[in-house]
């Protein structure tokens, strides 16, 4: 092959994976207000991972869930996340707010819904957003 086709395939490559990152990066965020939630307390959600991560997932991850529970620990860091009881000493259901001026204090019943992202020692909920706060 001459080093004008060669240049050819290449820039075309570069241009197809330009394009892509672009789309991607400029994909819209979803909204988790406007999804329909999968209710679930916090000790029914956390049981479901570390009894059965792999159908958890199957069940759980990558949607909205209405999760409800008693805040163990407000941590406020780079954003704001509070952390559900799920009655194990160590790990909860970890939530991800948006808003980090939501009035949220240790040992209310809240229910907040996010995007479930899985389980590192705590189930992660992303992108989350309080409903409720008692």
């Amino acid at each position: 092959m001459s080093r004008g086709v060669i240049l050819f395939i290449v820039l075309v490559c570069l241009s197809v994976a330009a394009f892509v990152g672009f789309r991607i990066y400029n994909m819209p965020h979803r909204d988790v207000a406007a999804e329909q939630g999968i209710r679930v307390s916090a000790t029914a959600l956390f049981q479901a991972y570390t009894q059965n991560e792999q159908q958890a997932n199957q069940q759980y991850l990558d949607k909205a869930i209405e999760v409800t529970g008693q805040v163990k620990e407000v941590v406020k860091d780079s954003g704001m996340s509070v952390i559900l009881n799920t009655g194990d000493e160590m790990f909860g259901v970890r939530c991800s707010l948006k808003d980090t001026a939501a009035a949220v204090a240790e040992g209310q019943n809240v229910t907040i819904k996010g995007i479930c992202s899985g389980y590192l020692d705590d189930v992660v909920l992303t992108d989350a957003i309080l409903l409720s706060n008692r």
